[in-house]
């Protein structure tokens, strides 16, 4: 059956509704909801709607990670860190959140995202995986066993780095692991580029960065077409 993945989305409800119109099958999000775009709100109320629909699975982003570690989260005992509001405030973008919450600080955020919405985002997957793919926000490391990863990021949070690599990692976006398994595709985001990249192992669907004027893709997967915003 298809599927379609879809990038990074980056608080552009508007880009969001436009993909899933055109979207086939079960949708699957690469993360980083939030953050750059103007309605982080409509995104993760349509986001979560979804996905507790069963029509949607959605990847744990580094962007919604930063915002963890800031505000906290007592469903997994993360302690809001107020060195990471900064980092997430000030490089991650963070400052449309605050803005769309009208809360200017990491309490008044926790008070206005609500326990039930940051237990959700902390619930979020820091992989996923199909029948012939595997998603995860921006790489696997070339330099360990593909399944040692995997197994680790099945429970990311017990895990925990200050800046996990699976999450951030840009320098082996193009590469897959040696022993990544044959007829199987490593999908993410994470990365903006001017055009989805398809190849026999790798998918990157970020062409938007939550930057204006651009554009979020999907992929229609195993067929390949692209749709966008």
């Amino acid at each position: 059956m298809s599927l379609t993945f879809i990038g990074d989305v980056h608080g552009w409800s508007q880009r969001l509704d436009a993909v899933v119109a055109q979207a086939e099958g079960q949708l699957v999000l690469m993360g980083d909801l939030i953050d750059r775009g103007p309605d982080a709100p409509g995104v993760l109320d349509r986001v979560r709607a979804l996905c507790e629909a069963g029509k949607a699975r959605c990847l744990l982003g580094n962007h919604e990670y930063a915002m963890l570690r800031a505000v906290g989260a007592p469903s997994i005992t993360l302690e809001a860190d107020p060195g990471w509001f900064e980092l997430w405030r000030d490089r991650h973008g963070g400052k449309a959140v605050l803005k769309s919450y009208r809360a200017d600080d990491a309490r008044t955020l926790r008070r206005a995202l609500g326990a039930d919405l940051i237990a959700w985002l902390a619930r979020l997957p820091w992989c996923l995986e199909g029948e012939g793919w595997i998603a995860v926000h921006a790489s696997l490391r070339p330099d360990e066993p593909v399944a040692a990863q995997l197994e680790l990021l099945r429970d990311g949070w017990r895990h925990l780095r200050d800046v996990p690599d699976h999450l951030y990692d840009k320098a082996h976006v193009l590469e897959v692991p040696p022993d990544f398994p044959e007829g199987v595709v490593l999908v993410s985001g994470h990365v903006p580029l001017p055009q989805v990249h398809i190849s026999a192992q790798r998918i990157l669907c970020d062409t938007s960065g939550g930057l204006p004027n651009r554009r979020l893709s999907g992929v229609i997967w195993p067929e390949g077409r692209i749709v966008t915003s």
